[in-house]
């Protein structure tokens, strides 16, 4: 009696697991592959209700269509839509969608989107999206995003994003974001972001929070890096206001002044980047390179001021430095004669300067000395 219950209940289990298996199976066809299919829109094509399923050499969608996957060329009016992995050429008019990885191209008049990874490149009027990783080059008239990894190009005609590391370069009209590393150029119009920097910034403002390389802007922070407020006079202003931000690689140097005085007022400001060589713990040695404009009562003319300094910089204690050092100056002028009130020789009188490539243009050995903080 209990063999015979036996029996029967693996009868039963058997006749129940091959019925689920059978649903199974016929629930989800295999992958058809096809040289060509053709489809004028989703679910009119010539693999029927197979169509998404199906993975075809060759795949035309006459106004758009949605298939498989396609291992060669597809071709699309409007759009192409492809549920597993694309690997080859596929163009549409308006968008692409493939809902596996590409290996290969995807071009759209407005969109691209890969839910998996792409090796190859992404070019679109408007918009490209990768979910995974990427290697190659994403170009967009407008936005890229990539949720992983690039390894590559980014290039925007307004932001890029990437969420995690880059390897290569990001290039937008307005801005790059990225939120992990980057390892190579990030050059953009306005604003360029990454948490550690280990390569290039190039735009109007730089942010990292640490750095590795080096930023050249406008404005460039590095959260964890080089930060100096400094005040100084050398021999023609007699007071300086500079701003100094970055790493100790490279760092940028915002800077104003003013030469105070009834008959020899100058205002000036100016942009200028520099480098820290330490030498011992309380002693650094500072190359720097600035150019100001100098106001000297008239903004028709140019009066432009560059120098290059040498600076020593002893530490006093935490957050307070002395410095001082010889600087080389090159001035250009062309304004004609004084304005009231204002200073009209650079450097002055008793400066012994010489002529470079024309009168317009002197040179004289100087001088700078200040306090430093933070």
């Amino acid at each position: 009696m209990i063999n015979g219950r036996m029996a029967v209940c693996l009868g039963v289990c058997f006749m129940w697991k091959t019925v689920v298996f059978a649903q199974t199976t016929n629930s989800k066809p295999p992958t058809i592959k096809t040289p060509v299919r053709i489809a004028l829109i989703p679910g009119l094509s010539s693999q029927g209700k197979n169509d998404k399923y199906t993975t075809s050499h060759l795949s035309l969608n006459v106004l758009g269509g949605t298939t498989g996957g396609v291992n060669g060329v597809e071709l699309g009016t409007l759009f192409n839509i492809d549920k597993l992995n694309m690997q080859g050429v596929q163009a549409a008019g308006y968008f692409n969608i493939t809902g596996g990885d590409v290996n290969g191209i995807q071009m759209a008049g407005y969109f691209n989107s890969t839910k998996g990874n792409l090796t190859g490149s992404q070019l679109a009027g408007d918009i490209n999206y990768v979910k995974m990783n990427m290697r190659g080059l994403q170009a967009a008239g407008l936005y890229n995003q990539i949720s992983g990894s690039l390894t590559g190009a980014q290039m925007a005609g307004i932001c890029n994003y990437t969420r995690q590391s880059v390897t290569g370069m990001q290039m937008a009209g307005i801005a790059n974001i990225n939120n992990n590393s980057i390892n190579g150029l990030q050059a953009a119009g306005i604003f360029n972001y990454t948490k550690h920097l280990r390569g290039l910034q190039l735009g109007l403002i730089n942010i990292a929070d640490t750095s590795d390389g080096f930023s050249i802007g406008l404005v460039n922070i590095v959260r964890r890096g080089y930060y100096k407020i400094t005040v100084s006079t050398n021999e023609v202003l007699n007071t300086n206001l500079a701003i100094k931000s970055g790493n100790a690689r490279l760092y940028n140097i915002l800077l104003v002044g003013v030469n105070a005085g009834n008959d020899n007022k100058i205002f000036s400001y100016g942009y200028g980047i520099g480098h820290e060589i330490k030498a011992t713990n309380w002693l650094t040695v500072n190359p720097e390179l600035t150019s100001q404009y100098l106001y000297l009562g008239n903004w028709n003319y140019t009066n432009q001021l560059s120098k290059f300094q040498v600076l020593a910089t002893v530490k006093l204690m935490k957050g307070i430095a002395l410095f001082g050092g010889p600087s080389f100056a090159a001035y250009y002028s062309d304004q004609p004669a004084a304005e009231k009130g204002y200073k009209f020789l650079v450097p002055g009188e008793n400066y012994h300067t010489y002529d470079l490539w024309n009168k317009n243009v002197t040179g004289w050995i100087g001088w700078t000395a200040g306090i430093s903080f933070l």
